[in-house]
């Protein structure tokens, strides 16, 4: 199974899963900013702060799977 995603892909299935995660947290991030723009310009701090919460959180996210990605770059590229 391993061996067709990687033919399908190019990648295998755990790089595509980490690769994948990073691009949803990304672009879920981005779409954050726009939400807590829109938040502070109808004054709701509740939803802002919501809305921040959840963009850090993502953040740190991003963060354990960029260090788990260049782990395994350098892993793979010693072997």
């Amino acid at each position: 199974m391993e061996n067709q995603q990687q033919q399908q892909t190019g990648a295998a299935n755990l790089e595509y899963d980490l690769f994948s995660e990073m691009h949803a947290l990304l672009k879920g991030n981005s779409a954050l900013e726009q939400y807590i723009q829109d938040a502070k310009g109808v004054g709701d701090q509740e939803v802002e702060s919501c809305f921040q919460t959840l963009h850090e959180q993502n953040k740190q996210s991003v963060e354990k799977l960029r260090k788990l990605i260049e782990q395994r770059i350098i892993k793979d590229k010693a072997a």
